[in-house]
């Protein structure tokens, strides 16, 4: 029986994600004057997505990358709603715009590869 590593990845990162952003916000100065908080949440998605297509072999690429565009849109909006009660935390749209970009450079990445 294959191993597949990339499976184990996706829910690990997933795991985590979930803990991470069930944790009351930590303020940091650096968070509003970089900007740093944008740029993550694109990367963190980013990853998300790319794990989440890993999982699948090739042959199944095209009919994951239709999952994958549902999810993009379900997983940040459910994303920020579970954080609306968590203290010092709360519902940002520009929160779920940055995920679903991280989701959407995977998704034109794939759709690159596939050609």
């Amino acid at each position: 029986m294959k191993i597949n590593y990339y499976k184990i990845a996706f829910y690990i990162w997933t795991g985590i994600l979930f803990t991470l952003t069930s944790i009351p916000k930590l303020q940091s100065p650096l968070d509003d004057s970089l900007n740093i908080d944008k740029l993550a949440h694109f990367i963190v998605y980013l990853i998300f997505a790319y794990l989440f297509m890993k999982m699948f072999n090739e042959k199944q690429y095209i009919q994951k990358l239709k999952l994958l565009s549902i999810l993009a849109v379900l997983v940040p909006i459910f994303d920020e709603l579970h954080q609306i009660p968590i203290p010092g935390r709360s519902f940002s749209y520009f929160d779920i715009l940055a995920d679903f970009l991280g989701f959407l450079a995977v998704i034109i990445y794939f759709k690159i590869k596939l050609k």
